[in-house]
């Protein structure tokens, strides 16, 4: 069969990049995906250095092995590794685009300092200078041009170091706006090594000499939080180790703990899976189609731990920051998250049945009978019995009518929503004084209702 006939058709240099830096990188993603290629370089410290004037300057600094310039020119290669490679069990690079994807996607101009043998090696992609150019022209900038940035000197202290710089950023406004939400994300992804609970040295960060402290979404140091347990999914000769918690119910956390792990988010945007791949965080909060998040499973969060030769298997994007795993292991994954969310909806389900408990008497009932469920004012209750009899027909049928009209406008939805929202701040019951309260003991002693029968009308059951 004869050869097809081929030509070499070369692609728009200049659309090819402009349309690859629109891969869709958030400038916190983009930053924890230099600080993989420092972990994977053995750094245990990170240095992040950001200022506004007079132009935007954002660094990343680590303490890792360095790279030769031979090393350093193929980092900043387009491609630089072989995806299918056999990789060493702690790296978290996959594709050798990183450091270039995540960079072009926040900046325009991209110098790499790495220093190894007490040499200090320099290269730089220069987006407007290849535009002009039509191709891949790699800088060699001079020395001298960032020696006298700050940052530098911390480099040079170090006896191997690799120092990542981004100048003409045109992605994000007011850099320095964004270290907040920087500071969340990093010390979210990367909790495990700043933990030191995966290295063997623990991994610390600084943003502009402040370090960042680990944020564990599980809160596995608190008492009332469930750790179910690990539990091992064998899948494709891979192991896959699943451990599903329980968070708290606010009513056991302070407001100031229970907001802390609600995060930006809020809890029911945070709950369901979190995918760690050699033990940096890639996915968290999502179902993948196996649920919906709810406001009772709000508090259930499930911790994966893959190895960094699972890629395939979850469907892993470029930036690590979207997954999607195979059907079979979705499958394990709904046997497990079943059981959990049961557990979870505990905590809430206990408390909606307070309602139907026989043993007191309240204030309102919850209806099921028609017509459709509903909350209703409780007309059994000794004092509404009390106050009927005491009124006059023309009377009881405006009390009647007043009760009926105040049931069909109780503002539910106004209510889930502070509860979700303030749980803490929205306490309902403080809204009755211990002097009105004293008020019904004493009316209800006229009523002539024994202290057993009093003790069984709510509000006056003993409070916890």
């Amino acid at each position: 069969m004869q050869e097809p006939k081929a030509e070499i058709l070369e692609p728009n240099f200049v659309n090819y990049i402009k349309s690859f830096r629109e891969i869709g990188y958030s400038f916190e993603v983009a930053v924890a995906d230099i600080i993989d290629n420092s972990i994977s370089a053995g750094a245990d410290v990170v240095k992040i250095y950001a200022i506004q004037n007079p132009k935007p300057l954002f660094c990343v600094l680590d303490n890792g092995s360095g790279m030769s310039e031979n090393e350093l020119k193929e980092a900043m290669r387009m491609g630089s590794k072989d995806p299918n490679m056999l990789r060493e069990p702690t790296a978290l690079g996959k594709f050798g685009l990183g450091l270039k994807s995540a960079s072009f996607s926040q900046c325009k101009k991209l110098t790499v300092l790495s220093k190894q043998d007490d040499n200090i090696y320099a290269k730089q992609w220069d987006l407007d200078y290849m535009c002009r150019r039509n191709d891949w022209y790699l800088l060699t900038p001079d020395l001298e041009d960032y020696k006298q940035l700050e940052i530098f000197h911390d480099f040079n202290q170090y006896a191997t170091a690799t120092l990542v710089i981004w100048e003409e950023i045109d992605k994000v406004d007011q850099i320095t706006s964004h270290l907040q939400t920087l500071r969340e994300h990093l010390s979210l992804v990367f909790h495990q090594f700043l933990e030191g609970t995966c290295l063997p040295k623990k991994l610390k960060i600084f943003i502009n000499n402040t370090p960042i402290k680990p944020f564990n979404p599980f809160n596995p140091d608190h008492p009332a939080t469930f750790d179910k347990g690990p539990e091992i999914i064998p899948y494709n000769g891979k192991r896959i180790e699943v451990t599903p918690f329980i968070l708290p119910h606010h009513s056991k956390v302070s407001q100031v703990e229970w907001e802390k792990y609600g995060g930006r988010d809020g809890y029911v945007k945070s709950q369901g899976f979190y995918l760690y791949r050699a033990h940096r965080l890639l996915v968290y909060g999502k179902w993948w189609g196996l649920f919906k998040a709810s406001e009772a499973t709000k508090l259930v969060r499930i911790k994966i731990e893959i190895s960094n030769d699972q890629d395939a298997l979850w469907r892993i994007d470029v930036k690590k920051s979207m997954a999607n795993p195979l059907a079979g292991i979705k499958e394990q994954l709904k046997r497990i998250a079943s059981k959990a969310m049961e557990d979870g909806k505990k905590p809430f389900s206990v408390r909606g049945r307070k309602i139907g408990d026989k043993n007191v008497v309240r204030f309102w009932d919850l209806m099921r009978a028609n017509p459709p469920m509903h909350f209703a004012i409780n007309k059994d209750h000794p004092f509404y019995k009390n106050l009927i009899d005491a009124l006059d027909d023309s009377q009881k049928k405006l009390l009647n009518l007043y009760l009926k009209s105040l049931q069909a406008y109780l503002p539910i939805e106004a209510i889930q929503i502070q509860v979700q929202q303030n749980p803490h701040a929205f306490l309902q019951e403080d809204t009755i004084s211990e002097t009105e309260r004293k008020e019904m003991l004493e009316w209800a002693e006229k009523l002539g209702l024994s202290p057993e029968e009093i003790a069984h009308i709510e509000g006056f059951k003993k409070r916890k």
